[in-house]
């Protein structure tokens, strides 16, 4: 049981636990549903006719079973439930239940009702209340533990600092544009244009003469 943090499949789970060790048919676990308002819920059941678990479910804190149960603390042992009339139960022996059994679910303080009934008069023994009280307390510790665990606020993740400004990531560059790399011509080599004007060269060459012969 204590493998369970889960209320309703822990009393699933201990009824189941209950009726192998005794051997019974029929067990119940009622719970304190609202203290103030003495409502009780049904937590689980196990061998419920519809007539017991309508009796059952409208059962309060206040009812006169309920009361010697939880108010007061008491075991209720009723070896023989066709002469019971003390209690207002009457669906159990018209179910044909034998006896029945019912302990306070106790720790500091009463949790519930843990019940337990059969129609077989012999697996009621001398100590099968005091083995039902004691299977009711370890129900009662693990209930306990199992309703405070479902209440526990869920712990914080730690807070982060300040978030931390980032610097504005600088502007992609753009490669730029490959150099078309041209190749500059060596200017033409200047030569001097060729004269063509004859008389130049007529004068030219008279002058040359002259200056032979007076020489």
């Amino acid at each position: 049981m204590s493998l369970s943090n889960e209320p309703e499949k822990l009393a699933n789970m201990a009824l189941d636990t209950l009726s192998q060790v005794l051997g019974v048919e029929c067990c119940w676990i009622q719970t304190i549903a609202d203290k103030k308002q003495k409502m009780l819920t049904l937590a689980a059941d196990r061998g419920f006719s519809p007539e017991i678990r309508r009796e059952i479910a409208a059962m309060d804190m206040g009812h006169a079973f309920s009361e010697q149960v939880i108010g007061l603390g008491h075991i209720i042992t009723i070896p023989d439930l066709s002469n019971d009339g003390l209690y207002g139960i009457p669906s159990f022996r018209n179910t044909g239940f034998k006896w029945l059994v019912a302990v306070p679910l106790m720790t500091y303080r009463a949790h519930g009702i843990l019940g337990a009934a059969s129609r077989n008069r012999k697996l009621l023994h001398k100590d099968t209340p005091d083995l039902v009280m004691t299977i009711a307390g370890l129900i009662a510790a693990a209930l306990m533990k199992a309703y405070l665990s479902k209440s526990a606020p869920e712990p914080q993740t730690a807070q982060a600092g300040p978030e931390l400004k980032k610097e504005p990531a600088a502007p992609e560059l753009m490669p730029a544009p490959p150099v078309n790399i041209v190749k500059q011509e060596s200017p033409p080599e200047h030569r001097p244009t060729k004269r063509t004007d004859v008389a130049f060269h007529s004068h030219a060459k008279k002058m040359e003469i002259f200056r032979r012969s007076h020489g």
